[in-house]
């Protein structure tokens, strides 16, 4: 009976004893698990910050003057366009303004700096970051773009983003369109049809406003001249050159007042 009674105690301590022994061990291990997480949680953040700074240090002091040779267009900034050229082991820059050039320099990179020094001797050093096409000055104050803006690739944009940016109207931005224009056959005295492709932009207005009169001064103003002979109720045409814009109005038939829109189209005619 004794002997009963000791193997039953031994046997009730051995599995209390057994399973105290496993609740420890599981709690062990859950603590293990959730520490080791937590330690590789914050291994892989202290590695990923310590690349992005060795990266953005790095990308910047491999970069050579290499890189920023060619044509870079204002994104934001003082001129249109820069130039940036090597010139007999010296680095030079031009800068645009209504495709003129207007201003003249050189430049270099000096370490972390982007030296621009004008020629009249005036020095700049800018922060600069170069991320695929663009190139940013001092965080973004400055914004250049390798790629071609519309009025560069197609001139006849031109005269229509500088109505948009400096008459302040809420035009449309420009799109493709097909722009009609006539011309005197001296010998008939007739008169001689042709469209060209070009682009324009519209406005809603009305006929009580000073829309038309701003957009005719503006267009003789940046030296455009009146074609006498397209000259009708709803449509004015001017030239420069080989330029040729048009300036026309349409009504919605079904309006009750007198609003209307104004479409401006700009082509060039081939020489």
């Amino acid at each position: 009976m004794l002997i009963e009674q000791f193997d039953s105690v031994t046997i009730l301590k051995s599995y209390i004893f057994l399973n105290f022994n496993a609740l420890i061990c599981n709690l062990i291990n859950q603590a293990m698990k959730k520490y080791i997480l937590v330690l590789s949680a914050l291994l892989i953040i202290i590695l990923s910050l310590t690349a992005c700074r060795q990266n953005k240090t790095s990308s910047n002091q491999a970069v050579n003057e290499d890189a920023f040779l060619g044509e870079w267009y204002t994104v934001r900034g003082d001129v249109e366009a820069y130039s940036f050229l090597r010139d007999n082991g010296s680095f030079i820059f031009t800068g645009t303004q209504g495709m003129r050039p207007v201003i003249y320099g050189t430049w270099k990179i000096d370490e972390d700096k982007f030296v621009i020094t004008m020629d009249n001797g005036t020095t700049t050093a800018y922060s600069f970051e170069l991320m695929n096409d663009t190139l940013y000055f001092n965080k973004g104050l400055e914004i250049y773009t390798r790629t071609v803006p519309l009025e560069v690739q197609f001139p006849e944009t031109r005269i229509l983003k500088n109505l948009i940016s400096d008459l302040g109207l809420k035009f449309s931005e420009p799109k493709l369109s097909d722009l009609t224009w006539g011309t005197w056959t001296d010998s008939t005295q007739s008169a001689n049809d042709f469209t060209v492709k070009g682009y324009s932009i519209s406005l809603g207005s009305n006929l009580s406003s000073d829309d038309l009169k701003l957009i005719s001064g503006y267009l003789t103003d940046c030296g455009f001249e009146r074609d006498t002979m397209l000259m009708t109720e709803i449509c004015n045409g001017y030239w420069n050159d080989n330029q040729i814009v048009t300036v026309c109005t349409s009504q919605d038939p079904e309006a009750l007042n007198d609003s209307i829109y104004i479409h401006v189209t700009s082509g060039i005619v081939p020489r």
